[in-house]
């Protein structure tokens, strides 16, 4: 039937075409794909025979100012290096300690393959560089002589250590508690005042927690009313994943054969097994 302007309505275009254009889509995705150049991160590593690890410049106990004791994640990059049949260099980069956002540390790829140090693996960080498994976990934690129930009228003292924490939520926890923290200057200031009683409890970032309260044999917990946790990893490039599968493997292995648990006992990183006053945590590690 003609229109009502006396033409005649355009012919339907066949169901089928369609069809064919979005498989001439698909296969031209599928072929780019196979253009893009082959991932060979691990090759270009093994051919240098080393690999190089931006970290912070001071980060304890991960890294520190010590050749004797260069820091967990010093040794631990060495291992690694080790197990893959590298040299390991360390670059220093004094601003990964400031925060969690690594857009703001100006480290590239030409720098180094890999990141440590203190790699938290927040949305941020993921967003930016990919990562392996997490092997510790951070926070604000609780160290104590003895475990326990509540924070009620005791003297506490407080170091906020080198970490990127919210600094700022602690303090309005602290202060809706009815707590009046004294700040101390260094991760030894802390000890010292435990150890002589002129604080009950101790409030730092928890890798320091955890390792004043392994050297001491003192209790160590999550504190509570601060939700933060953050894993802990090796950061590394998007897209290189021939490398990220030799770290995860070396990882494993330092892992079944007690060598990362020994490190932990070295550095007397103590275990975290609850909050404060009891109640799980996801465990991160």
């Amino acid at each position: 039937m003609a229109s009502p302007q006396g033409r005649k309505p355009p012919p339907s275009r066949p169901r089928w075409l369609g069809d064919l254009g979005t498989l001439a889509i698909i296969g031209t995705l599928f072929g780019a794909v196979y253009l893009l150049p082959p991932d060979n991160s691990f090759e270009a590593v093994e051919k240098a025979g080393r690999i190089t690890a931006c970290m912070p410049t001071l980060y304890p106990p991960l890294v520190t100012a010590d050749p004797a004791e260069p820091g967990f994640d010093v040794e631990l990059m060495g291992l690694i290096a080790e197990q893959l049949g590298l040299r390991l260099t360390v670059l220093p980069n004094a601003a990964m300690a400031k925060d969690f956002n690594p857009r703001s540390w100006r480290v590239t790829r030409a720098q180094c393959q890999v990141l440590a140090g203190g790699i938290a693996l927040t949305t941020p960080v993921l967003s930016y560089l990919d990562a392996t498994a997490p092997y510790l976990s951070t926070g604000w934690a609780v160290v104590s002589k003895e475990p326990l129930a509540n924070l009620e009228d005791k003297s506490i003292g407080f170091y906020a250590g080198l970490s990127g924490l919210d600094r700022v939520a602690l303090s309005r926890q602290l202060r809706a508690m009815g707590l009046r923290p004294r700040i101390v200057n260094s991760a030894e200031a802390l000890e010292k005042g435990l150890a002589d009683g002129s604080f009950d409890v101790g409030i730092s970032e928890a890798l320091v927690a955890r390792q004043i309260a392994g050297a001491n044999d003192w209790s160590v917990a999550w504190a509570p009313g601060v939700e933060e946790r953050y894993p802990i990893g090796i950061g590394l490039w998007k897209g290189d994943l021939t490398l990220k599968r030799k770290l995860v493997s070396a990882l494993g292995q330092l892992e079944a054969d007690g060598s990362l648990d020994a490190l932990k006992q070295k550095y007397d990183i103590a275990d975290i097994g609850g909050v404060m006053g009891g109640g799980a945590v996801p465990d991160l590690e």
